[in-house]
């Protein structure tokens, strides 16, 4: 990747390493029970706008790896971070692709002049339908991708069932808030310590979005 890119898609990339995984397995009943009042009430969201800020704590490095900025989701496949801080950059997600700065990245986006994300040590490249559901809140079929543990009512902790998944990430630690229990503050524990951690605030439900929003 060139060096522009390099930061921002850095700070975020946990966020885009979220692969939808397909494993029937069953969680305990009080899990399940809670998991479906949680479906309910996120079930009413469709679009979602809100600020960020982030902080990635990295084991080697002392200093924390900080950007903020605005986040969209759309419910139908796509969703936008607008970095403001540290660096000034837009990414969008979308089913066809990432984008970054308005140039597409993967594997197989160099040769049409895109950026390669291998050379970054970036892929594998997300499976992007899995991001909606951690970002629009969660709901029994959560149970089939993660063992869910809640901590308390409105806390829960995720850990991937799929070893591809897990290979990435460890545990993943969801506070939900608001009528719709949409993700209030999201922990992703890396396996090699890495910690990253995401605030949301002044988030709005159902906000009209246009297009634009996630045009690369």
């Amino acid at each position: 990747m060139s060096g522009g890119f390099g930061r921002p898609l850095a700070l975020l990339m946990p966020v885009l390493l979220l692969p939808v995984v397909c494993s029937a397995t069953t969680a305990a009943p009080d899990v399940v029970a809670r998991l479906r009042e949680l479906g309910r009430a996120s079930a009413t969201v469709s679009t979602l706008r809100a600020h960020f800020v982030q902080e990635k704590h990295v084991t080697i490095v002392r200093d924390v790896l900080r950007s903020s900025g605005t986040f969209w989701l759309d419910k139908r496949g796509r969703i936008a971070w607008q970095v403001v801080e540290p660096d000034p950059v837009r990414i969008v997600i979308r089913r066809d692709g990432v984008f970054v700065a308005g140039k597409r990245v993967g594997v197989d986006s160099a040769e049409r002049g895109g950026e390669s994300a291998v050379n970054a040590n970036l892929s594998p490249l997300p499976m992007l339908e899995g991001l909606n559901g951690i970002f629009a809140g969660v709901s029994e079929e959560t149970a089939r991708d993660f063992e869910v543990t809640f901590r308390d009512r409105d806390r829960l902790q995720l850990v991937p069932r799929s070893r591809s998944l897990s290979a990435w990430l460890s545990a993943i630690e969801i506070t939900l808030g608001g009528e719709a229990q949409t993700p209030q503050r999201v922990r992703l524990e890396e396996p090699g310590g890495d910690v990253t951690e995401i605030t949301f605030s002044d988030v709005t439900v159902n906000p009209p979005l246009d297009d634009a929003v996630f045009a690369p």
